[in-house]
């Protein structure tokens, strides 16, 4: 049986050593609810050389604490398994909270996707690599698995490091799969041109608008965007923010 007001009171978190409450309403019904004010759920689903990232939404919780999630509809329903592995990422509380799990069984008929009980819920850890805080507008492209754009979305890169970034963009627009690959666009301060960084989803933070660490990928150190990166990095290191914050 399913709690069909949400999780149980009193959930422990090693994040905090505590009992956190928490007493968030649950999913009620999909033709009443919006996606903004559901429990929104990100999971990282590992599928060998293409993981992807799917949004959905925690209906409840059972009695041996495994997680019910719904999923959109038009989801590709083969690429889910039982046993493949899950990173999931929600927010309680207003705070990022993350697990690892695995899927206990693939429910087609509602949708959703049955998870085990994860045996640790943390908050997700502050970035440690150097960053320069930055407010460059720019656009984020989403893919597929086979590498084809799922949308070209509005992004605002909030730091910069020479390993990648840190942005934020809509979630409402968001494609509800897609694989963790994307393809970032922005021009640099003083670089003339358009810089185009292909990259991988790190992290995510769900609220108040979707936020992502982006790792970037660049094919060799003579990459255009590679050396517009460096290039500008270098004339910014006085500017550095702390690096544990």
């Amino acid at each position: 049986m399913f709690h069909g007001l949400g999780i149980p009171k009193k959930i422990k978190t090693e994040a905090f050593g505590k009992t956190t409450e928490y007493f968030q309403k649950m999913y009620q019904t999909s033709q009443t609810t919006s996606i903004s004010s559901v429990n929104t759920v990100w999971l990282r689903v590992e599928d060998g050389a293409n993981p992807t990232m799917l949004r959905g939404h925690l209906i409840g919780m059972g009695s041996d604490h495994s997680m019910l999630c719904g999923i959109p509809t038009h989801t590709t329903w083969k690429q889910f398994k039982v046993g493949m592995t899950c990173h999931g990422h929600t927010v309680i509380e207003g705070e990022t909270y993350q697990f690892q799990t695995t899927i206990k069984e693939v429910r087609q008929d509602q949708p959703a996707l049955l998870l085990h009980n994860p045996p640790r819920i943390t908050r997700r850890p502050p970035r440690t690599h150097p960053r320069v805080p930055v407010d460059i507008s720019g656009t984020i492209r989403p893919t597929d698995p086979s590498g084809a754009v799922l949308a070209v979305l509005p992004a605002t890169l909030i730091d910069l490091c020479t390993m990648g970034c840190q942005l934020t963009t809509s979630e409402t627009t968001w494609p509800n799969l897609a694989t963790l690959t994307v393809i970032l666009s922005c021009r640099l301060p003083n670089i003339d041109h358009t810089s185009k960084f292909h990259g991988r989803i790190e992290w995510i933070t769900p609220n108040p608008e979707l936020q992502m660490g982006i790792q970037f990928q660049f094919s060799s150190f003579e990459d255009v965007a590679c050396r517009d990166l460096e290039r500008w990095f270098g004339s910014q290191q006085a500017k550095l923010i702390n690096t544990v914050a």
